[in-house]
């Protein structure tokens, strides 16, 4: 049983994990002289986290990842997107969100959105800018009056490790999400993703094979389609 593990910081990967690892494009001058020193082994997404927003160095930020998805192992855009909590202005993320899906666009690949107190101008942006990728927001933890209007527009969730809590938002929604539609991941968190499929697969009291199996088929789905 292969598993998914949709959005990683974790470099190691067990036996029977497939991860897609996320490389952020650094803010400072002489990082980005030098980015990437290395890339990782196997599938990758690149993006600008909107915490890692610069306005001195962004044109190089932006040019990073212009090169970098044209790469064959580059899965996803991102994780990219729109935080509140963020010191970068509300205004700027946008912006440089808005040029990442369209450098997703051009590429034809999906981005990996990283939202926080931001949903409305999220749905927004998806409205006036009207892309064609799947969007898929990661670490999604979040009330069921949220994600309804984001179900209702096509986007994709991924959940991660809020699932190890039965009173989490993540566990109390995760049966809302049509099942075509999720992903999983342990993202920055030192867990086995096994940890997560099994307690997805509780919550959603289906084998975790054929979980496993049907999170594969929409891996497959927005990366071929």
């Amino acid at each position: 049983m292969i598993l998914l593990n949709f959005h990683t910081h974790q470099l190691a990967e067990t036996e029977s994990e497939r991860r897609i690892y996320n490389l952020i494009v650094p803010q400072s001058e002489d990082e980005l002289e030098t980015f990437p020193e290395e890339l990782p082994t196997g599938r990758f997404s690149v993006g600008i986290h909107p915490k890692f927003i610069s306005e001195s160095t962004i044109k190089k930020q932006i040019e990073a990842v212009r090169i970098l998805s044209k790469h064959n192992s580059v899965a996803f855009i991102g994780e990219c997107g729109l935080d509140r909590t963020a010191e970068t202005a509300l205004s700027l993320q946008e912006q440089v969100f808005i040029q990442q899906i369209r450098i997703a666009e051009s590429v034809s690949k999906p981005i990996v959105i990283h939202c926080v107190r931001c949903f409305n101008e999220l749905i927004s942006i998806k409205k006036v800018v009207k892309p064609k990728i799947p969007m898929i927001i990661h670490g999604f933890n979040n009330r069921l009056e949220i994600i309804k209007p984001l179900i209702e527009r096509g986007f994709y969730f991924s959940l991660g490790s809020a699932l190890l809590n039965q009173n989490s938002n993540a566990s109390q929604i995760i049966n809302q999400i049509p099942i075509e539609k999720l992903f999983l991941e342990n993202d920055d968190k030192d867990l086995n993703i096994k940890e997560i499929y099994a307690a997805a697969s509780s919550l959603l009291k289906i084998p975790e094979a054929d979980l496993s199996n049907q999170i594969l088929e929409n891996w497959l789905e927005i990366t071929i389609s």
